[in-house]
């Protein structure tokens, strides 16, 4: 798979610089070699690629690979000018924090509202707090419940706990205001997720004139919903299957993995997929591993989503273009990188192409 990526890489295509330095940070496809997925990344980055410069600026930041400070920002202004809507955000954050750059709320209002209107729905919610309050930008409720009304539309239930807990307790500088709480907690009671229905009936109870539960046991009671549970069930099962398949348990593993995947585990139904595949603890099943793996790419796998579209691409598997397509961008969105490179075959700007119909987050 990777002798026509070191080809094109050598010849300068971006995309396949960055899906080598993927293979190599990743270890798939390629044995593991940070210092060799620096080097790559460097090259896409040098060709305008802004993921890129984003992976070099994680890297740098969270103390994976050596950098100096200004490498660090430069890669992440860099990334953000080309567009990457994470760097946006992050970049919008490190203005608003000044923590490795100087402190400008007018800065940082530009920047949320750049990944704001590229689809970042945390971002909306950055965007209309910032107009709600006059914080880098002239004080506009109306604007402010524009961007709030859109962020409630494309955002998770997850964000919507997390920013009703910044409302209701004060945190990460949001300023405390339980009717703010309140809203966000219903839009994911609404979605029907249990760890919003517990804080949005407890901040109703506030709102009644009861006291504010400490915070510490709030994340003790979120601990113990049915959704938590069932996620540290799902993530030990997967550990455990992990466990037993470098143990060489092939059977034991595929039952974990199975436990796993019927939980609600991507990854987990991606392996599943992979053993019938290969009969790895389990009888080989072409056909099923193709049923699990569509199955495993729709639950949001990036690595099924990608090995889906290289299979529908070289089988005799009835597909289409846009199908293939689709799966590409899926994959990119999710964060398999090598995914830019097949998708440019099809667009020619791979990462306009994912940012424009992915970027709802």
């Amino acid at each position: 798979m990777t002798d026509n990526l070191f080809r094109d890489a050598e010849g300068g295509d971006p995309y396949a610089c960055l899906a080598l330095a993927y293979y190599y940070q990743t270890g798939k496809e390629l044995d593991p070699d940070i210092g060799r997925a620096v080097r790559w990344y460097e090259r896409a980055a040098s060709l305008g690629c802004a993921r890129a410069h984003w992976e070099l600026y994680r890297m740098i930041s969270e103390g994976v690979v050596d950098g100096t400070h200004d490498e660090m920002v430069r890669h992440l202004v860099t990334a953000a000018e080309f567009g990457s809507v994470l760097a946006q955000a992050e970049l919008g954050g490190a203005y608003a924090h000044g923590d490795i750059l100087p402190k400008d709320t007018a800065q940082a209002f530009a920047w949320y509202r750049k990944a704001a209107e590229q689809g970042h729905s945390l971002s909306k919610f950055v965007v209309g707090y910032m107009y709600s309050y006059g914080i880098g930008v002239e004080r506009s409720p109306s604007d402010a419940e524009v961007w709030f009304s859109s962020a409630g539309i494309t955002g998770s239930a997850d964000m919507f706990l997390k920013i009703g807990m910044y409302c209701e307790y004060g945190l990460d500088g949001v300023r405390s205001n339980d009717v703010e709480a309140a809203r966000w907690y219903k839009y994911g009671v609404d979605m029907g997720y249990d760890k919003c229905i517990l804080c949005w009936n407890a901040v109703l109870s506030e709102l009644d004139g009861g006291e504010r539960e400490p915070l510490e046991e709030r994340l003790e009671r979120l601990a113990a919903t049915p959704s938590q549970v069932e996620a540290d069930e799902m993530d030990s099962a997967l550990g455990r299957a992990d466990a037993l398949l470098e143990s060489g348990d092939m059977e034991g593993a595929y039952a974990a993995y199975r436990h796993a995947a019927d939980l609600g585990s991507p990854p987990a139904m991606f392996y599943v997929a992979m053993m019938h595949h290969q009969g790895m603890g389990v009888r080989r099943d072409d056909i099923k591993a193709i049923s699990l793996l569509s199955r495993a790419a729709d639950a949001g796998s990036e690595d099924a989503q990608f090995y889906l579209a290289r299979t529908y691409e070289s089988s005799s598997f009835p597909t289409d273009e846009s199908q293939i397509v689709k799966l590409y961008a899926d994959a990119a969105s999710n964060g398999f990188l090598a995914a830019y490179y097949y998708l440019s075959k099809y667009e020619d700007h791979p990462e306009r192409y994912v940012r424009r119909t992915h970027m709802r987050r």
